[in-house]
């Protein structure tokens, strides 16, 4: 009875001391001690896995890691345990290091094995084991029991070492394997890349409740963005991260970023850096959306699936029910977008291989627009500052711009170019439009807009007063247009696909989206840009779109 006592009193020791403690009573000898009993009883239970090939395969990982690790002095050991459906791996005191038959086959490469032994590694060369032995060991009770001899400290830590394996290491050992883990790694040759790789294996859901390894500690999205940081890579594309990227706090900004997420409208509000779901109604997919300038209104173009009717709805915060004031039929939407003033709605959208306008107010009442001048073929949209919308369009065969404001007809104007551009915008003075790669600003006069060219091998744009983003020769860039003058640096230096760039009012912010792949999912991501830092926002995101435009 007194040695079950003492047993539960040194685990009740142990489950509360603090990590932080340095001190050490264990020496070498006694943890090696230790270390063969736990090891003895590992394997008793779980019977070593009899693979000649497998076994050299881990201990020349094994043996490659230890090379560079801190600590040398344990007579390492690496075997399998043959254990089939449990995933898991440890360290037993001493340097005996295990790694279930089942972890074993679920991973892929030399890399990802590397990465699981060097974090077991990192338990021992960080001495992980006898800091929590010997905080227990400073029990006054335990004291007592270790007058008995050295059998009593094995026998106690061995017992010790199994309550460990049940309730884990505590989070700041698992973070200190994981950097010394990733260190190895590097220092032995292996891409250290592979611990995201291993840790997003083992968080998949065809292993769910299999997973012993780091079974106690569940938070592997926490663990996998450290090591990104550790190593400046994209957790979700695996590549190198911008110059400018940051984690962790966002600076207070000036207004509300909205964007679509899995037919979802979510809010990073000004104050926050984690957004938040604003909008969802099951079965129905959000095309297009727009915000109000105090961001509390939300007009959105809506469908379920499979179906051709679009529906305008409103939602405005604090109303338990969202609005459908109106809907119509539309095989595509092109584009949606409101005025500066709120008070009009445009939409471009197409059926049967047609594009038409819509144009409805704030409250979802649609407009007659003047009609006894066709409009021709329609393929771009753009409010001006002053509430007037510019309609590109091909009329009679010519590239034609319509400018209509509330109350009165279309005035047209020769646009002089053939290309239909692919986007478009406007600030105080101008009008840019994309047409095929090349940037053009244009001047409108009262017959015909002149243009001229301001940057070639562009794929994509934004503009906000003087200052201007796009995407050339494949790079994120950011200038300012003065007169002829355009003058650019980089803002994001990675390859990739570029879209959504977005500017705040102010034009303190840029948002935009980013993909190193066609199939990637398309990350959002934040630049401030008198600093250009860089934050990643969400993961298959798009459409950002700040309040107070």
């Amino acid at each position: 009875m007194a040695h079950r006592l003492a047993i539960l009193s040194l685990l009740t020791i142990l489950i509360f001391a603090p990590a932080s403690s340095q001190l050490i009573l264990i020496s070498r000898n006694q943890e090696i001690e230790i270390g063969k009993e736990v090891a003895a009883a590992l394997e008793k239970r779980y019977g070593v896995w009899d693979d000649p090939e497998q076994t050299r395969r881990i201990e020349r990982i094994g043996r490659s890691l230890v090379a560079v690790c801190e600590r040398k002095d344990m007579p390492y050991t690496f075997k399998i345990l043959n254990e089939r459906k449990e995933l898991n791996a440890m360290a037993a005191p001493g340097g005996f290091i295990y790694i279930t038959r089942a972890l074993l086959e679920a991973l892929e490469s030399d890399d990802e094995v590397a990465f699981v032994l060097g974090h077991e590694i990192g338990h021992i060369a960080g001495d992980h084991i006898r800091k929590q032995l010997s905080q227990a060991i400073a029990g006054s009770i335990l004291l007592d029991i270790l007058t008995g001899g050295s059998s009593q400290l094995v026998r106690i830590g061995a017992d010790i070492m199994f309550s460990l394996y049940q309730s884990g290491y505590s989070r700041q050992h698992e973070r200190d394997a994981d950097t010394r883990g990733v260190r190895y790694m590097k220092a032995a040759g292996y891409n250290p890349v592979a611990a995201i790789t291993a840790l997003k294996k083992l968080g998949m859901e065809r292993y769910k409740g299999l997973v012993r390894w780091f079974g106690t500690h569940p938070d592997i999205p926490s663990r996998i963005q450290r090591i990104a940081d550790m190593l400046g890579v994209d957790p979700e594309t695996l590549q190198p991260l911008p110059q400018g990227a940051k984690s962790g706090v966002l600076p207070k900004r000036s207004a509300s970023l909205f964007y679509l997420s899995e037919n979802a409208v979510f809010r990073l509000s000004p104050d926050s850096s984690q957004p938040q779901k604003v909008w969802q109604l099951k079965n129905q997919r959000v095309e297009k959306f727009q915000v109000s300038n105090d961001g509390k209104t939300l007009w959105m173009l809506v469908r379920r699936k499979g179906s051709e009717l679009v529906q305008l709805a409103i939602w405005r915060e604090g109303n338990r029910k969202t609005e459908f004031p109106t809907a119509f039929y539309a095989d595509k939407i092109f584009d949606f977008q409101r005025s500066p003033n709120e008070q009009w709605l445009a939409v471009l959208a197409g059926e049967s291989g047609k594009t038409f306008l819509k144009v409805f107010d704030g409250k979802g009442k649609e407009l007659s627009l003047p009609d006894r001048t066709p409009l021709g073929a329609v393929f771009a949209i753009q409010w001006t500052h002053d509430n007037k919308l510019l309609v590109f369009a091909e009329r009679f065969g010519e590239p034609t711009l319509a400018i209509w404001s509330f109350g009165d007809t279309f005035r047209f104007v020769s646009m002089s170019d053939k290309t239909q551009p692919s986007q478009t915008a406007a600030n105080e003075r101008k009008i840019f439009v994309l047409t095929g790669t090349t940037l053009k600003q244009g001047e409108i006069g009262q017959e015909f807009v002149t243009w001229r060219p301001v940057a070639s091998s562009v794929s994509a744009f934004a503009v906000n007063g003087e200052n201007i983003a796009l995407v050339k020769d494949g790079v994120l860039q950011l200038g300012t247009l003065k007169g002829q003058e355009l003058q650019l640096s980089v803002l994001d230096n990675r390859k990739g696909e570029f879209g959504d760039l977005t500017f705040s009012r102010d034009g303190q912010w840029l948002a935009y989206t980013y993909r190193a792949k066609t199939s990637d999912q398309p990350q959002l991501w934040l630049a401030h840009v008198p600093t250009k830092q860089l934050w990643r926002i969400a993961v298959n995101a798009t459409s950002p779109v700040f309040a107070g435009r």
